[in-house]
């Protein structure tokens, strides 16, 4: 398990102390990251079999990643090209998984990673203008729910940090159970428990969480007497409706 996480958490060294639009591509995991990290995890053997189902889950979202890509119907896209003002501007991904570039055709981006999207892009952009200097900067469309200041969908930096987006566009109320937090796709829970736990503690970007358009984010509201309180309420509560009944 600490092999696994200290990798997950290798995953931003490359990045360690670079800034600007030109490092953007250095902020996500690439193929030859994403291809260690699921032998690791496939390799699981001698741990707890919560340690094993946790491996496997996100095995499976690696997989997902490394055939289908980053990108979904929705997500953003910005684009600066130097002395290209039609080309320098944001783009959504457009059904079939497509950008309508203009002036240009258009660019599929079913089965690339955010990693490998400035290179390919800058490609294709360079076959109708003579070598292109292409900045890119993606963003993803999530939805958040439950115990939060601005509930619905938001459009959140890929490269953010989960518990940064969290405070930032979720907000989280003071009646919300941080520890109960879970991230949905469709009707399958993709993080909760002790790994999503871990992943807020070690500030793991949405990137390196594998998420991707449309996964929902829920945060539950604490309960506002468990069990044991109302025990003891009723510990109370019984000899005084006994009182009461001998008054009148």
């Amino acid at each position: 398990m600490a092999l696994a996480l200290g990798l997950m958490a290798g995953l931003a060294a490359p990045v360690a102390g670079q800034t600007g639009e030109t490092d953007a591509g250095l902020l996500h995991a690439t193929r030859a990251q994403l291809e260690v990290l699921l032998r690791t995890f496939e390799a699981t053997t001698g741990y707890s079999e919560a340690v094993r189902e946790i491996h496997e889950d996100e095995a499976d979202l690696i997989r997902y990643r490394l055939v289908e890509g980053d990108f979904e119907i929705g997500d953003q896209i910005t684009l600066t090209v130097p002395g290209n003002t039609a080309l320098t501007a944001s783009f959504t991904v457009a059904p079939g998984r497509i950008l309508l570039l203009p002036d240009i055709p258009e660019f599929p981006v079913r089965g690339l990673l955010r990693s490998e999207l400035r290179e390919a892009l800058t490609k294709h952009i360079a076959r109708y203008y003579r070598d292109p200097q292409v900045f890119v900067t993606t963003s993803i469309r999530l939805r958040v729910d439950g115990e939060v200041g601005q509930p619905g969908f938001h459009v959140v930096a890929a490269d953010q940090r989960f518990p940064d987006m969290l405070a930032g566009v979720g907000q989280p109320s003071r009646t919300a159970d941080m520890e109960k937090i879970r991230v949905k796709r469709g009707k399958e829970t993709i993080w909760d428990g002790e790994a999503l736990q871990t992943a807020l503690i070690e500030g793991r970007t949405l990137d390196q969480m594998n998420l991707r358009a449309g996964d929902l984010i829920e945060v539950p509201g604490q309960s506002s007497r468990d069990f044991g309180a109302i025990l003891r309420s009723l510990y109370y509560l019984v000899p005084l409706s006994v009182a009461i009944s001998r008054i009148f």
